[in-house]
Formats: structure tokens, C-alpha cells, sequence
């Protein structure tokens, strides 16, 4: 039985070595708890030391994988992975590998099987996985698309547009005290804001809602106020739709990968690329859906944000 343990780990790490999850000088710590985790996988499978080296040689022979996955997205395990290896790839997938992570997180679902499934997957030294010159991260059920912005910049910068136009900035509670802010985003002052805007005509609403937009990424925005303005009145979730694009434009402008991709639980992937009108196509469409988590923490020094599905 101990024999054929180390027959196990022996294969797994040579399998390892020749992917590049791993390095033969590599901490042993950090050897162990990738080999604890691909263990686990097998254990709950049920897979013998022979079938194991089965999915080995068909990795090297590139048939575990159907890279079509990162362009079309979908069912990863029903459409993408051979069936034969389904159930395997679904164990591996749940794994949250130490090992692959920096000292102080691990890795995401998915990685670890992307990396040990995959022959042309390979760990990039940024991001999550790598496919050619592509670095693609890899995200779970929710992904927050963020600005470059702090809450509390964003705060200062909105209330001098504020009392430019002569608004009155609504009141919000953090850390139980009262303090001012512009939240045009929030549901909650919605109604504040449709009164405070009437005090404008709609051009300087719509210039007002424009120097607003203007503080998220020092662009100007007039088609996005257009959008807001559809119909000649202030619209809060055409405004959310448009912050969401913007933030986008501004992930994507900072160079922070060149996919990335919302796995869920492997089921119904969503592929996001670099194209920019992509994803505003899918926002306007739904098929991107804006979640009601925003993350404009007005009082704190994260940067601000908004959580897409």
C-alpha cells in the first residue's frame, strides 16, 4: 500500500514538474499542498494508480481539454472537458490549492484543474493562467469591475461639482456618523436626487450628470448622458449601466489582463475579452448582469467599484 502511495505522488509530481505547476526546487511545503489537494481529487473520484496515468498521457496528448472553452464559454464540463475525465476535472475543480497561491491566499476554483488537465495552460508569474501570450484571469460567482478612484477622492471631487451647480448633497450614515456625499448610484437616494436634479433644465442636468461621470476616469462622457437622458429624464439604472462600462473601459485600459472569465460553478461560463463594446453590448443586452452591490465606499481609501454576473 505505501508503495504504491509513493508510486502516486511520485507520478503526480513528475506530472508537476513537466506542466510547471511546480518547480523540483520548490518548498516541500508548497509541494505537499498541491499534492494533498490532487490527492483529495483522486480519493473522491475513485480513480486507480493506472487511471491516473491514463489522464496523464491524454493530457500530454492534448485530449482533456477543449481550449474552445476560453472563446465560447458555457458548460465547461458537459462541452469542453472528455468525458471520460469529467468527474475528475469537477474534484480538481473545487480545489483551492495553497501551493498555487501566494503565502497568504490560494488559489481560485478552476486553476488548479485548468493546470493539471492542460498541457498549453501554463501559470503566469501575474494572473491566473496563461494560454500562449494571454493572460487570463479566473473568476468566481461575482467579479468587481473597479476604477482607479478612491471612494474618498471620488466623495471630495463629486461634492465640488455639487456645489458648483448649486445641489444639495444627500446625507449618508458610515461608522454611524452623518456625513455629505453625491450618491447618485444609490437606490436609496433616488428620489433625493430626482427632486434636486428638477431644480436644473435639462441641459445642465445632463451637464451636471456628465462632470459626475467625468470623476470616474477624467473622460468625458456625452453619449453615456445621452443614454441616461433617453427619454429627457434622469434614469438611475441606465446611470449604473453606464458606470459599469466606464469601469470596465478603465480595467481594460490599464492593461489588466487580456480575458477574464466569471466560471460560476463550471456550468454557464461567461467569457469577457478586452473589446469594450463587447461588453457594453452585453450590459445593454442583460446578458451581463449588474448585481445591486456596488462599491463606492465613499468614506474609505479602497477604490471604487461595481460587482457584475
Amino acid at each position: 500500500m505505501e508503495d504504491n502511495e509513493k508510486g502516486l505522488e511520485n507520478t503526480l509530481l513528475e506530472h508537476c514538474y513537466n506542466m510547471g505547476i511546480l518547480k523540483q526546487n520548490a518548498f516541500q511545503k508548497k509541494k505537499e499542498a498541491i499534492l494533498d489537494n490532487l490527492v483529495a481529487s483522486i480519493v473522491r473520484t475513485d480513480l486507480t494508480l493506472k487511471e491516473v496515468k491514463e489522464c496523464i498521457e491524454d493530457v500530454k496528448n492534448d485530449k482533456v481539454v477543449n481550449l474552445d472553452f476560453f472563446k465560447k464559454g458555457g458548460n465547461l464540463f458537459k462541452d469542453y472537458i472528455n468525458p471520460k475525465w469529467e468527474e475528475f476535472a469537477k474534484a480538481l475543480f473545487r480545489q483551492r490549492s495553497v501551493g498555487l497561491g501566494t503565502p497568504n491566499s490560494a488559489s481560485g476554483e478552476g486553476e488548479l484543474m485548468f493546470l493539471f488537465l492542460s498541457k498549453k495552460i501554463k501559470k503566469p508569474t501575474k494572473g491566473d493562467l496563461q494560454i500562449d501570450n494571454e493572460i487570463i484571469e479566473l473568476k468566481g460567482e461575482g467579479v468587481r469591475v473597479q476604477g482607479k478612484i478612491r471612494g474618498k477622492d471620488f466623495r471630495d471631487k463629486t461634492l465640488k461639482i455639487c456645489e458648483e451647480f448649486g445641489l444639495n448633497p444627500n446625507k449618508s450614515k458610515v461608522k454611524k456618523q452623518e456625513i455629505k456625499a453625491v450618491e447618485l448610484e444609490k437606490v436609496q437616494h433616488l428620489e433625493y436626487w430626482k427632486k434636486e436634479l428638477s431644480k436644473l433644465s435639462i441641459s445642465k442636468q445632463k451637464e451636471f450628470i456628465g462632470k459626475w461621470l467625468n470623476c470616474l476616469d477624467n473622460k468625458k462622457h456625452e453619449d453615456s448622458v445621452n443614454k441616461i437622458f433617453k427619454e429627457n429624464l434622469f434614469n438611475q439604472k441606465l446611470l449604473i449601466k453606464e458606470i459599469v462600462k466606464i469601469l470596465y473601459a478603465v480595467m481594460v485600459d490599464n492593461g489588466n489582463f487580456d480575458e477574464f472569465i466569471i466560471l460560476g460553478n463550471g456550468k454557464n461560463a461567461k467569457i469577457f475579452s478586452k473589446d469594450k463594446e463587447d461588453f457594453n453590448k452585453k450590459v445593454d443586452e442583460g446578458v451581463t448582469e449588474i448585481t445591486k452591490w456596488d462599491y463606492f465606499r465613499i468614506n474609505q481609501d479602497f477604490n471604487i467599484g461595481w460587482y457584475i454576473a
